[in-house]
């Protein structure tokens, strides 16, 4: 994390906003939090249940953590004048009750002295949330002068403060579950800032459990999650948060930001990205909802930027028979910046240094040479040197007095054409490379203008999640290697204050410091009520570990974290992909690289993996090999669905084909099969046993999808799959047999050979009867080999 001066603020909970002053000539008038409404002719309906310990407000679930889609009646208020309710007439009312209502009466408990005017309305009329930050400490520090922290009685009417705001704040929904008002941008907003407000509070209540000796459990009465459960839940549905992201949706379209950025984002993470301010936006116009295209770089036009627009100090580089020299003897090739600006290679294993990733689209890339302008390497040096003081702050004698290097793509990998076995040869040892390094630090132009100190995490992990750096390929290896390297996280951003550490959460709570010494890593309730677990889980996501991928929990198939991982990321090289995710999962890249281009290295990579998840077989959608025995393998794993690899067993990929074991039919010759080679397999097929005339089951088309006309050929067959994914896929691949293997030594078994011609689905046999054609049914655990 960046030095925090002691002068300087907490880091913000929230990233603040300002919001109309609605109920300004009805404003909170300070007699009372609980008669408020009926003081101003307002009837409040819903009721806190307080059933169980556990049960959200208004909702009893018998204290049970599971949660459901249980909803609070409406309405919850009306006028007492039986006047109707309108969308502006209730926030008018909620902002002056559940905001300067609350901060007043919470503020009054726990012995601030708080001018909620003046602190949070602004010179323009408007109110502000930015003082919401910082104020659980404040709470806490003053309950702790009145000797009211960690009392039971003094935390329950806070609670139910709290549970009353949240209570208040649920969706209301008319029968046929339309919403029953209709609000503006802004009321939208002030409701959002309601919600903040609640949170604010319940995070102070946790500074109470956190204290030394805090004890009392969640069953008997307190704890963080009865906390949490007060406020944060799954299906928890806030008035006009929905309405606030569809707003807010439209508006980030029209700011430019990209599409496959907007569709990745919850409700809240909308509603805050929408306040983020991003100078250096590129045209996204060409990039679809998955995948963004705007940081493709072309080499034959590609221009390498020196750090200051208008400057042009010279390029320095280093001689490709250096680097070549390092990785002949398997070394990673480092390099030492002088005072002077030139370049040393060093290549001692134990040599402390920094491992560079970057955007090529930033400008820090150089296709034709191994060189860099002297601005961009002071630059680079810089930030070298003030990462590794901030990583090692005590470093080791024998590294104190040694020049810190570096390692960078543009500078460490050689690129001239005489090199291109060394150039396959770093790429092989990318892993060792960022393994290996002291730090790793990310450079992204648009984070290097934010200043991390003064940004809420979930501002950080909305940045970081929508930058240029996590729309790369090549980027998630460099990071996940980072992310697990000797068991500790050497992954850093450069912002413009400094390196940050990803996922080093540091509160800075100096109201903390007097009691437990507790300043660093957020708790799993306070991330919840940050809204920051749903980005955490995104990140997770898309920057998985190397544990994760390479000792997948059983059941589990590496195939879906890579999917997830590489969904959203683009190269401008498609034969990079099958490197990259073999490297992340620590597979021997030599026979990837052999590979002469993208589907030989994608045939080379799916018989490196071996284990295959079946729906692979029966994903119709994406490109697929055109070489022989690869002719079923998705050319792109991310443009299959993600049920293609979630849940289903593997089989076997070898030299040979895919290896599976199913039941099926085998179609009988007959008459027309015989005499009219071109005949066309029907749309709807009643199977009838070759045997018995009974009818097997029924194949036909869905008319959503387009027709693959299948021709009624010689050794037709038909593979059935029996899985819980069936409905939602075609459970019936058609196949031509070319020809059967003994396999097995001994046992005598018949393995089919054959490729897929097309896909149908299979229905129950109590229907119409079809057009009929006679087959025989295989062995459920038939072997097939496809091509």
């Amino acid at each position: 994390m960046p030095n925090v001066s002691a002068d300087m603020p907490p880091r913000p909970e929230f990233t603040p906003f300002t919001i109309p002053y609605l109920c300004i000539s009805k404003p909170y008038d300070g007699k009372g939090f609980w008669t408020y409404p009926e003081r101003h002719g307002w009837i409040i309906h819903a009721k806190d249940k307080k059933c169980h310990v556990l049960c959200p407000p208004g909702i009893c679930r018998d204290g049970s953590l599971a949660d459901s889609r249980t909803r609070v009646q409406s309405p919850i208020l009306s006028r007492i004048n039986g006047m109707p309710v309108t969308a502006s007439d209730k926030v008018e009312f909620l902002q002056a009750w559940l905001f300067f209502g609350v901060l007043t009466e919470v503020s009054a408990l726990c012995g601030l002295e708080l001018d909620v005017e003046a602190e949070f309305i602004v010179d323009n009329g408007s109110v502000s949330t930015a003082k919401l930050n910082g104020l659980p400490g404040r709470w806490f520090a003053a309950a702790m002068k009145k000797n009211r922290a960690g009392d039971h009685a003094f935390m329950e009417h806070i609670l139910s403060i709290v549970r009353h705001a949240i209570l208040m704040l649920s969706e209301e929904k008319a029968e046929d579950h339309t919403r029953i008002f209709k609000y503006t941008y802004a009321e939208c907003r002030v409701l959002h800032s309601l919600d903040i407000t609640a949170r604010i509070v319940a995070l102070h209540l946790l500074l109470h459990v956190y204290m030394p000796g805090f004890t009392v459990t969640d069953e008997n009465g307190w704890g963080r999650q009865r906390i949490l459960k007060s406020v944060d839940w799954l299906y928890r549905e806030c008035e006009g948060m929905d309405q606030l992201s569809d707003i807010v949706e439209t508006e980030l379209t029209e700011k430019g930001w990209c599409q496959s950025e907007i569709d990745l984002l919850a409700s809240d993470d909308l509603a805050f990205a929408s306040l983020l301010t991003r100078p250096r936006i590129r045209d996204h116009s060409s990039c679809g909802d998955v995948i963004c295209n705007a940081y493709q770089t072309d080499e034959a036009t590609y221009v390498t930027r020196h750090v200051q627009d208008g400057c042009s100090c010279k390029f320095v580089g280093v001689p490709a028979s250096l680097l070549v020299n390092a990785l002949s003897q398997n070394k990673v090739p480092k390099l030492c910046i002088t005072g002077q600006l030139e370049l040393r290679v060093v290549m001692e294993d134990n040599y402390p240094y920094i491992a560079f990733s970057h955007v090529w689209a930033d400008g820090l890339g150089n296709p034709l040479t191994n060189a860099l302008p002297r601005c961009q390497l002071r630059r680079l040096r810089d930030y070298a040197n003030k990462l590794y003081r901030t990583h090692n702050p005590a470093p080791t004698s024998e590294s104190a007095d040694l020049p810190v290097a570096l390692w960078l793509d543009t500078l460490c990998i050689p690129v001239e054409r005489s090199a291109v076995a060394y150039r396959k040869k770093a790429i092989q040892l990318l892993g060792k490379t960022f393994n290996e390094a002291d730090a790793v630090l990310v450079l992204d132009r648009e984070l290097e203008i934010v200043e991390s100190a003064a940004a809420s995490f979930l501002e950080l992990g909305l940045r970081i999640l929508c930058s240029g750096w996590m729309k790369r390929l090549w980027t998630l290896q460099e990071a996940t290697l980072a992310s697990e390297a000797h068991n500790i996280t050497l992954l850093y951003f450069q912002m413009h204050d400094g390196p940050f550490l990803y996922q080093k959460y540091d509160r800075n709570r100096r109201a903390l410091q007097r009691v437990n010494e507790r300043t660093t890593e957020v708790q799993a309730e306070e991330r919840s009520l940050l809204l920051d677990d749903g980005m955490m889980l995104e990140l997770g996501a898309q920057l998985p570990s190397v544990g994760m991928m390479r000792n997948m929990r059983q059941g589990w198939s590496p195939f879906s974290v890579i999917y997830s991982a590489i969904e959203h990321r683009s190269t401008s090289k498609a034969e990079d992909v099958p490197i990259c995710i073999a490297s992340l999962l620590g597979k021997d890249l030599s026979t990837i690289i052999s590979g002469a281009d993208v589907e030989q290295r994608m045939a080379n990579f799916y018989v490196l993996m071996r284990e295959v998840p079946l729906g692979v077989m029966w994903c119709e959608g994406p490109e697929r090999l055109s070489i022989k025995p690869f002719r079923w393998a998705p050319l792109s794993i991310s443009a299959c669905p993600p049920t293609t690899f979630m849940g289903w067993e593997d089989c076997v990929c070898d030299s040979a084909g895919l290896h599976v074991k199913y039941g099926g039919f085998i179609f009988a010759e007959s008459e027309e099969e015989r005499h009219d080679s071109k005949a066309i397999l029907p749309h709807v097929i009643d199977m009838v046993s070759a045997e018995t005339g009974g009818v097997l089951g029924r194949l036909s088309d869905l008319p959503i999808l387009e027709r693959r006309e299948i021709t009624l050929q010689r050794n037709l067959a038909v593979i059935v799959r029996h899985d819980d994914h069936s409905g939602m896929h075609p459970a019936a691949a058609i196949v031509v047999v070319e020809d059967t293997v003994e396999v097995d030594g001994g046992m005598q078994l018949t393995e089919f050979v054959c490729r897929i011609v097309g896909y149908m689905y299979l229905w129950s046999s109590d229907r119409d009867p079809g057009t009929g054609v006679r087959v025989h049914a295989t062995a459920v655990d038939q072997m097939w080999c496809i091509t």
